[in-house]
């Protein structure tokens, strides 16, 4: 146990034992004296006897513990076995006292956390794969938890809230997550969870408080200077303080990327269809059109902290919007495209509801947000809508409605995060996509298409690899011409990008992959050719088939498979027979 844990609990265990350690000495003592003093039979000579005081110890020892071996060490007088019947009921009533005391103590919330704090520093400095530290566990908290583990990797998380670190106990991650019920603002917490330790890869913060997420972030700066950091901020002043931290350090805001995804559904929905795909939506298929209106009237719904940002974001793209909300002080700045008042029927007819063609429920209550819907829904079943999901333990409710399409703020963060994490080429696929959007359709058809074709289904792997020995020790020997037999036969020591994704059981045929990003040091390329020379320390972002994952890194790891890949020759797998092929070669 280390120093500081040792002394909180000493200090806890004296304090809460003080009393009764001083009440149990005193009446073993006065106990013990009297049974000295009490006068014992006469011996042979008729001098009165009295009891050692060594006696006097063993026989309140074994009495007060109701333990019963009779007068000892001699017969006892009267005087004696009146003290010792004082000396049974008080003795077993101090210890009922203290015993009640030692079990109070046991239930201390304070001696508590500390033995946790003791058993998750030990566990943290026992991990020996690498691994994020998420500060809150709360929707978004737990959504990218699911997400890092499937995807393979491990976290430490951090939590205020006792009963939302119960919930971490009864999830089913696939690896153990290891939870400390604490204010991650404290930045002996922070320490205590190895941010120190060079295992430590990155910092999440991701609780609802603005304050503490930014006193996270700077402890996070000053003890690890070098550490990656992702924080959640709503405000404007926090965002801009966070990022004056330096650093590998970045912000990602609710609202913004909400209000990106609503631009992107009703402008780009294709992109947007893309997006939920390879997200792993449920349901998300790329032959589907998840909201085929791009022109036409809408309505908002709450124009709140949220909200302007989603009417300030529709209306840079020229959609025509019209918010509806009970505050004056929201909608002082829009009141020609706002309506005054709470989002009722006659208040949506007045915002222009007969003729509009799609309603955003974007209030920060679930509550209302499905009693609009539900009311909506009857008068126009036709109407394309879009519901805000607040709270993940609704889900049940919202999937229930009649509804279009469901934004859930905490699931979007989540995936967003988890892309900067796990891939973050994919900043840069987007942008290509924006790109074809805006000026080739044609060939965002075709991209569509050939994703459709070579990897369909739901839920795509996206998975960033890095040649160099760890990720793929077989390209890393065959760039270097060194190695088996197998791989001095590449050509030249070239590796192609079609090399390393072709089919183990016939090299003429292609895996499910489709590579969507290539970079080389600041040199990034979008759906890179198969013709693309690699060299160590690339970087590809691959789209991949679940079930041909595998495979992909089997052709990156062995070298006698990636051997036959590039010369179309089976290698020879003993070493008997590789002398023999350099022999007859």
């Amino acid at each position: 146990m280390s120093d500081s844990s040792l002394g909180r609990v000493s200090f806890i265990v004296l304090r809460h034992m003080r009393m009764p350690i001083v009440v149990f000495v005193c009446v073993y003592a006065i106990c013990i004296i009297g049974m000295v003093l009490a006068p014992g039979l006469p011996d042979a000579d008729g001098q009165t006897t009295y009891m050692s005081f060594f006696h006097a110890y063993y026989f309140l020892a074994y009495t007060a513990t109701t333990t019963g071996f009779g007068e000892l060490p001699t017969p006892f007088s009267n005087a004696q076995r009146v003290w010792a019947v004082v000396c049974l009921y008080t003795s077993v009533i101090t210890w009922l006292y203290v015993v009640g005391k030692i079990i109070s103590l046991l239930r201390n919330p304070h001696l508590q956390l500390a033995f946790a704090e003791e058993s998750f520093i030990r566990s943290v400095a026992r991990k020996t794969n690498d691994y994020y530290l998420v500060c809150g566990f709360g929707d978004t908290g737990s959504l990218l938890l699911r997400g890092l583990t499937d995807a393979g990797l491990s976290a430490v998380v951090i939590e205020l809230d006792d009963e939302r670190m119960k919930a971490l106990d009864l999830r089913d991650y696939p690896t153990r997550v290891l939870g400390l019920c604490a204010d991650a603002s404290e930045p002996r917490y922070l320490i205590a969870a190895g941010i120190e330790s060079d295992k430590c890869i990155g910092v999440l913060i991701l609780s609802n408080n603005e304050e503490a997420n930014l006193k996270v972030a700077v402890s996070a700066r000053i003890l690890r200077p070098d550490l990656k950091v992702i924080c959640r901020s709503t405000s404007v002043e926090n965002e801009s303080e966070i990022l004056g931290l330096g650093g590998d350090i970045h912000v990602v805001d609710p609202f913004r990327v909400f209000a990106s995804y609503m631009a992107m559904l009703i402008y780009n929905p294709t992109i947007q269809t893309l997006n939920e795909w390879l997200s792993g939506a449920p349901g998300a298929r790329l032959d589907r059109n998840i909201c085929p209106l791009k022109g036409g009237k809408w309505i908002l719904c709450g124009h709140g902290r949220m909200g302007s940002v989603v009417y300030q974001k529709l209306s840079k793209k020229g959609i025509d919007i019209t918010a509806v909300d009970p505050l004056v002080e929201t909608i002082e700045g829009i009141s020609e495209h706002a309506v005054l008042g709470r989002a009722n029927m006659a208040n949506l007819k007045k915002a222009g509801l007969e003729e509009c063609v799609g309603l955003i429920a974007g209030t920060d209550n679930d509550t209302f947000n499905l009693s609009m819907i539900q009311q909506v829904g009857r008068f126009s079943p036709s109407l394309f809508t879009i519901v805000r999901q607040n709270k993940h333990s609704n889900e049940v409710l919202f999937k229930r409605t009649t509804v279009d399409f469901i934004l859930q703020p905490s699931l979007v963060i989540a995936r967003m995060v988890l892309f900067m994490l796990t891939a973050p080429l994919l900043r840069q696929f987007f942008k290509h996509l924006l790109g074809l959007y805006e000026n080739s359709p044609t060939e965002l058809a075709d991209l569509t298409n050939r994703l459709a074709l070579n990897i369909g289904g739901d839920a795509p792997v996206l998975k960033t690899y890095t040649l160099n020995p760890q990720q793929a020790p077989a390209v890393c020997l065959a760039l270097a011409q060194q190695g088996s037999v197998s791989l001095a036969l590449a050509q030249q020591g070239s590796v192609s990008l079609a090399d390393i994704y072709r089919a183990p059981h016939a090299r003429d045929q292609f895996l499910n992959v489709v590579p969507m990003v290539h970079r080389r040091g600041e040199e990034v390329t979008v759906l890179p050719p198969n013709e693309l020379l690699l060299e160590v320390g690339d970087e590809v972002l691959f789209c991949i088939k679940p079930a041909v994952k595998i495979l992909l890194e089997a052709n990156l790891a062995n070298e006698h498979t990636l051997g036959y890949l590039l010369t179309g020759v089976e290698p020879a797998r003993s070493h008997f027979f590789r002398w023999w092929q350099t022999r007859s070669g």
